[in-house]
């Protein structure tokens, strides 16, 4: 046995199932799970993996013997179930929300089944919270297949972790649902706004998993440089409209500002002479307020003042 087994609790390139390959050594002939090799939950989960195994494969296709597998220990039988199904997107979902952070009670709310059944399966199977901020082992471990060969679009289960594992929970939301949630609509009018976003949003799911999955060759390169100098042109014109548009703000509040009079409430008239106009009977012009406002004076001004409603 190699001492880079990944079957090793403490080897930095420990597998994911490092507790079911002991379980499978173990009926090989390797070392019995210890507390001092596995470590506490290693040596109570690996026990458990390698009864349950020996059982499985007792039972074969007697349906009976399954049966009584499944009461004897259903969270780590149904476990085991998603375990076989390597193709099955439930798993990737699983394990992909694992990286992304996920709890047991949130992966089984979503997936619809017990959380027992899914602490069994990232007990024994995928056994990576310890290590989620170890990005190498992440990266050239978990998913190494995205590391040697590329993605591709149809590499399901691993977008879903490397997606779930940079962008959370949310982000790993939208790629299983291939978007992001558009509201439903709530009656026949709304049926167009709702295709409109949907499009829109698939649209930047696409963009996305193409920013991703696209190979660098001779037939791409150019094209990839021509794309990021179109994104970097968008970028700068759009931070320049940004500040212009700040700048304008700017000066208007500055010559606002810088007028020798002022236009705004009862309160700030006041400090102009305008509150005795505004309590009499009068209606002055426009251009006699801003007269008024400026400092200056209109004609017959004491008269208006003493202009009031009847019974005042």
């Amino acid at each position: 046995m190699s001492i880079l087994n990944p079957a090793f609790r403490d080897n930095p390139c420990r597998a994911p199932h490092w507790k079911w390959l002991r379980a499978q050594e173990i009926d090989g002939e390797g070392p019995r799970a210890t507390r001092a090799l596995d470590g506490e939950d290693g040596f109570t989960w690996i026990r458990r993996a390698s009864r349950l195994k020996r059982h499985y494969e007792r039972a074969g296709n007697r349906r009976a013997a399954l049966y009584a597998l499944i009461l004897r220990d259903k969270e780590l039988f149904w476990a085991h179930s998603i375990w076989l199904a390597d193709k099955n997107p439930v798993r990737w979902g699983i394990e992909a929300r694992v990286l992304a952070g996920e709890t047991d009670e949130e992966i089984a709310a979503k997936i619809g089944t017990d959380p027992g059944v899914i602490s069994a399966y990232v007990k024994t199977f995928f056994d990576v919270r310890d290590r989620l901020q170890n990005l190498d082992y992440v990266q050239n471990v978990i998913m190494a297949d995205a590391v040697t060969r590329g993605l591709q679009e149809r590499h399901y289960d691993l977008l879903w972790k490397l997606l779930g594992y940079k962008g959370g929970p949310h982000v790993l939301d939208a790629v299983i649902g291939r978007g992001t949630a558009v509201e439903r609509p709530n009656h026949a009018d709304g049926v167009g706004d709702f295709f409109q976003d949907f499009a829109i949003s698939s649209m930047k799911y696409k963009a996305a998993l193409a920013s991703l999955t696209v190979q660098i060759n001779t037939h791409t390169q150019l094209p990839l440089i021509e794309s990021f100098v179109k994104y970097v042109e968008i970028e700068r014109n759009s931070e320049n409209a940004m500040k212009a548009q700040a700048s304008i703000v700017d000066n208007i509040g500055v010559m606002l500002t810088s007028l020798p009079f002022k236009i705004g409430t009862k309160l700030d008239a006041e400090g102009v002479k305008m509150l005795p106009f505004d309590n009499g009977a009068a209606e002055l012009r426009g251009d006699e307020m801003m007269v008024i406002a400026a400092g200056g004076q209109i004609a017959n001004t004491a008269d208006i003042q003493k202009l009031n409603f009847p019974g005042e």
